[in-house]
């Protein structure tokens, strides 16, 4: 991806900042970082798809959903926590653990 000037980013920052809902439906906010507004991003050698912020350290996980290939994004409300493994949940209901994937085959609450 291109890298976003400085004003696209910032008002994409301003209104994801005030309203978190859809922002993993924005392939650019992947390269904001929605603490400081920083674009100085890179993706954590160690986990895949954890990325960090090179200026104020926040780290956050953004990537693809391994049934429905949409993006999961951890600071989406869309995109909540596991209980059972800690990844984040996509909006299909899968989070990629087994316990979680029997529970969208069968309908079961955790």
């Amino acid at each position: 991806m291109e890298p976003l000037d400085r004003e696209t980013a910032s008002k994409l920052f301003d209104h994801y900042r005030k309203q978190r809902d859809g922002i993993r439906n924005c392939p650019e906010m992947g390269t904001i970082c929605l603490i400081c507004g920083s674009i100085h991003i890179k993706e954590m050698d160690d986990k895949a798809g954890k990325l960090i912020c090179r200026n104020c350290g926040f780290s956050w996980y953004r990537y693809e959903c391994p049934t429905c290939r949409a993006t999961v994004d951890g600071r989406d409300s869309s995109n909540p926590g596991c209980h059972v493994c800690g990844l984040r949940i996509c909006s299909c209901g899968a989070c990629g653990c087994v316990l979680n994937e029997k529970r969208v085959l069968t309908g079961a609450t955790l």
